[in-house]
This record gives structure tokens, sequence and C-alpha cells, in this order.
């Protein structure tokens, strides 16, 4: 009797391990799985997304490069008329900018021919300064009450002329188009915590994108520095600056677009 209860056993136990309806593993193990997999292929979307559409524009033409850059900034001007009292108040600065872009035109190429890169006062008391797609640049005016030095000056305009030279407007923009496409495809009809989550790498693989171009534009200026003046002093200096009125923690510049001062005070050292 006991021998026959236990092949019944036996063969029950085998019919479960046979049946490709039940599950061999766990559902949690196989969620990680799925989830695991879900962020390798977003991660290998976005290195193809971010080649693609750097060969893609790389290559464009100057005219359709122009074109873009245009539409995409369109209003961008009007939208910050210069007031009458930033004129003269940093008069002298802006009269400097406008000089020494001109030399900085000369140094590169992809410069030349494409933008007038005009300079205008941005109504705000952060330490900042942006350029648009179209080239236009804008320098808080906090940073010109802050900033007078010559060569600081010409560091960061030579930062934000870098990002127009390496297009990288139109790399980002075309770069979250084509992420942002395929991330709809694929979260299409998930759970909303799977969705979220797929979102979020793309956030952390964006910042990582973005401090990429930001020290590329720090190489660029350390090397526009180097040419006029004979040494990049001034940029370390300048993020010195920013780094005292900053006052962030490093970590927290994990979850910043830009790079922290110290390290990139770091690139610029060992890039004389």
């Amino acid at each position: 009797m006991e021998n026959n209860q236990e092949n019944i056993e036996a063969r029950y136990i085998t019919m479960i391990e046979n049946n490709v309806n039940v599950s061999k593993t766990s559902d949690l193990k196989e969620f990680f799985i799925l989830v695991a997999g879900i962020i390798g292929l977003c991660i290998f979307i976005f290195l193809c997304a971010d080649f693609t559409a750097g060969i893609w524009i790389d290559n464009m033409s100057d005219k359709t490069q122009v074109k873009l850059e245009n539409m995409m900034s369109f209003g961008s001007e009007m939208a910050f008329m210069q007031d009458k009292k930033y004129e003269k108040a940093f008069a002298s600065q802006i009269e400097f900018l406008n000089s020494r872009k001109k030399d900085i035109i000369k140094l590169d190429k992809r410069l030349s021919g494409k933008s007038e890169f005009n300079i205008y006062v941005y109504p705000s008391k952060e330490l900042n300064a942006f350029v648009v797609p179209n080239g236009t640049i804008f320098f808080t005016a906090g940073f010109l009450k802050e900033i007078k030095d010559a060569r600081m000056l010409t560091f960061v305009l030579a930062h934000e002329m870098a990002h127009y030279a390496h297009r990288d407007h139109l790399k980002g923009s075309a770069r979250q188009i084509i992420a942002g496409a395929v991330l709809s495809l694929l979260t299409s009809g998930q759970s909303n915590s799977l969705s979220s989550l797929v979102q979020n790498v793309s956030v952390f693989n964006d910042l990582s994108y973005s401090k990429r171009q930001e020290k590329a534009a720090d190489l660029f200026a350390n090397k526009v520095l180097i040419k006029l003046y004979g040494t990049n002093r001034a940029a370390v200096e300048f993020m010195e600056i920013i780094d005292k009125k900053q006052n962030i923690p490093e970590y927290m510049h994990y979850f910043s677009t830009h790079p922290s001062p110290s390290e990139r005070i770091y690139l610029i050292e060992h890039n004389k």
C-alpha cells in the first residue's frame, strides 16, 4: 500500500515537472529578468539613437543646419528683447564679447558663415550663460555683474559657441525624438511601475549625454583660452567661483546636466 502511494506521488511530481503550464521559476525572478531585459534593450536603443543622430547631424549640410536651427529658435530673441538699462549697465562687457567672438570664429571653421552670434542680457540674478540653437547667446545680468575678467568672459563665450560648433542642440533634439518614439512603443500597455522605471533610465541616460557635451565644450573653450592668452588659468578660477557660489554637495551633481566644478577643473588642468 505504501509503495503504491509513493509511486502515485512520484508520478504526480513528474507530471507537474513536465507540465508546460506550470512555471519552474518564481514570478519575482521572471519579473526581474523581464525588467533587466527591457532596461538592456533601452540602453541599446539609446546608444544606437545617439550614434545614428550624431552621424546624421555631423554630415548634414550647413544650409540644412541653419534652417533647422532657425526653426527651433523662432521667437527666442523677441522673447528677451534688450532692456535699455542692461545696455547701459553692461555696455563694456557686451562690447568686449562682441569683439572677442570674432576672434573665436576665426579659430574654427564650423563657426564661420552661419550665425551672427548675437549677444543679449537675460534678466536673471543667477550666474549663468546659454546659447539657443541659432547661435544667439545670453548672459544673465547676475553673471555680468559678477564676472568682469576678460579671460573668464572669453572662456564662457567660447564654451557657449562650442555647443553651436558641435551642433549639440540638434543632436540632443534628434536623440530625444528617436528615444521618445521607441520608449513609447516599449512601454505601451506595460504596468505603470515598469513604464516609470524605463523613463527613469531614459532621464539618467540623458544626464550622462548632457555631461559629455559640457565636457567637450569645456575642452573647446580651454583650447581657445590657450591660443588667445597662452594660459587657461582663468578657466580654473571661473570654475572655483562657480563651485563657491553653488555650494552643492559633490553627490548632487550626479543628478545635474553639468559635471561638478571639481571634475571640470580636473579636466581643464589636465588638458593644457
